[in-house]
């Protein structure tokens, strides 16, 4: 029996260590900043009133005259078949980079909604 407790003792560090790398970068459905959730579907001004401004916005347009795959169904909470879009998607990049011990969080827009959360390493980590 001691035997099994010392093992599991030395081998849970491990296992729980390779989980969280295995995690870093996931993306999730959720975030909490300030002891509120924003979810995927949020608008990014509902998102900046509760997580507040981010430490680094990038812009760029997506999708102008082509057919993309990308919108995403809020209700179903699904990507739609790929459609022609006549007018560009507005992409925006959100990072909030805290502190150096805690993970960057980067938050994906389309067209003003969150689509996608995801929380990694610092780049160079």
């Amino acid at each position: 029996m001691i035997g099994i407790c010392v093992k599991i003792f030395f081998l849970l560090p491990a296992v729980l260590s390779v989980l969280w790398v295995a995690d870093a970068g996931a993306s999730e459905r959720t975030l909490r900043c300030r002891g509120r959730l924003v979810s995927i579907g949020d608008s990014a001004s509902e998102v900046k009133q509760i997580c507040g401004e981010p430490d680094q916005i990038l812009h760029r347009q997506e999708g102008h005259n082509t057919a993309v795959a990308r919108i995403f169904d809020y209700e179903t909470e699904r990507y739609q078949a790929p459609v022609r879009v006549d007018t560009p998607i507005r992409v925006e990049i959100w990072i909030y980079d805290p502190d150096p011990t805690r993970l960057v969080r980067t938050l994906y827009f389309e067209n003003g909604r969150l689509i996608r959360i995801e929380t990694g390493p610092k780049v160079g980590d």
